[in-house]
């Protein structure tokens, strides 16, 4: 049930950010005179694929008189591994500051390392609940070079343990970026099926942050406005990849929403995404895309005022309709727009079947992301979703 006004107006919410973010085309360029401040031995993180990249970073921290180290051995998604062998290889470089270059799973290892390179223990026993216990952080920076996480913004890393067969968050409020460079230049040669996958999960995270029971006043604008962004701009990025203006939507959308979610939280499409992507490898991107639709289309009852001025952010025209019917377009257009850029619309294809409802339906549940959904999930609610989705 909705609150009225004057009962909103008196609910207590908390906006937080701390991170600094410098953005612009060519802003990467002021990496080591920015970085200058929190150390003179860093560490970059990021995968062999965006090794130029990474040289390119350990040459400006170079000459800014900083020492650089690089470990690019991140691969798919962020697993424990990747993060016990990337603070061990600070550890060693005597690192005093990380720095984190690429996609969600780079930044995202990256701040993991950064969070706990100075802490005892395993990354696991954090990943299964042991307390940050105030300690020494690693300052971080991040480099994003996808649109699609909003991982520079936020004070949560999601890691995989495939020995458990789980995707969580090791969250704190110490962990968020003490500095995001973005620059939509870096993004201008990410591919078509990347920035696809990449931006579904953008779209979605602005979606869901501006819907959660955990928006306000605060993060509406920023939710609204990424959505505006992504909205108008995902295809072109898609399919004419070198356009600056569309990249440059693209990742200040992305940058918005991941400030919107970090603040408002998200629903019930990151709730499924996390057991679905640990059990059956589907991309984080891909998965939110291809259920984004089947939970807009659950959340409708509760939720049409607010999916229908997605709709009018989404560039449709509701003249006439009333805010159901103008939702239900929302929906349909989503739906559109994630088929054009070539998001799958069947889990089927993942390998995913009718029986494995019941697990996913109770790993789901216990998402935290479940809690902020506008409209509440019994189990059953959730396997319909995933008969919808299948």
């Amino acid at each position: 049930m909705r609150m009225a006004p004057e009962e909103a107006a008196m609910v207590c919410a908390r906006f937080y950010l701390p991170t600094e973010i410098v953005t612009g085309a060519g802003c990467f360029g002021e990496l080591g005179r920015l970085a200058r401040r929190f150390g003179r031995r860093a560490l970059i993180i990021g995968s062999r694929g965006r090794r130029e990249l990474l040289e390119r970073a350990a040459t400006l921290l170079a000459e800014a008189g900083i020492e650089p180290s690089v470990w690019a051995e991140v691969q798919g998604e962020p697993t424990i591994a990747a993060v016990e062998d990337a603070r061990a290889c600070a550890r060693t470089a005597q690192a005093e500051l990380i720095v984190g270059i690429g996609g969600g799973s780079a930044l995202d290892t990256a701040k993991a390392a950064a969070g706990l390179a100075h802490r005892p223990g395993a990354v696991a026993d954090y990943h299964t609940g042991r307390k940050l216990e105030p300690g020494r952080n690693l300052p971080f920076i991040a480099v994003p070079t996808t649109a699609g996480t909003g991982a520079e913004v936020t004070r949560n890393a999601v890691l995989i343990d495939p020995a458990r067969g789980v995707k969580e968050s090791i969250r704190d409020d110490s962990w968020f970026p003490a500095l995001a460079l973005v620059d939509p230049e870096l993004t201008l040669s990410l591919p078509p099926a990347i920035t696809a996958c990449t931006g579904a999960d953008a779209l979605c995270q602005a979606i869901e942050s501006y819907v959660s029971t955990g928006a306000g006043p605060l993060t509406d604008p920023l939710a609204a406005e990424a959505i505006r962004r992504i909205g108008r701009s995902l295809a072109r990025a898609v399919e004419q990849g070198e356009d600056l203006a569309a990249r440059s939507d693209m990742l200040y959308g992305s940058l918005l929403a991941g400030i919107a979610m970090t603040n408002a939280r998200l629903g019930a499409v990151h709730g499924l995404a996390h057991p679905l992507g640990a059990r059956y490898g589907i991309p984080h991107g891909t998965v939110c895309g291809l259920l984004l639709p089947h939970v807009m289309a659950y959340n409708l009852p509760c939720a049409a005022d607010k999916y229908a001025c997605v709709s009018g952010l989404l560039g449709l025209d509701a003249s006439g309709l009333t805010a159901a019917a103008a939702a239900e377009r929302g929906v349909a257009h989503v739906r559109e727009l994630l088929g054009r850029v070539g998001i799958p619309s069947h889990l089927a294809h993942y390998g995913v079947t009718e029986d494995a409802f019941d697990a996913l339906a109770a790993e789901a549940l216990a998402q935290s992301s479940l809690h902020f959904n506008p409209r509440p999930l019994q189990a059953e609610d959730v396997r319909a979703i995933l008969a919808a989705a299948l």
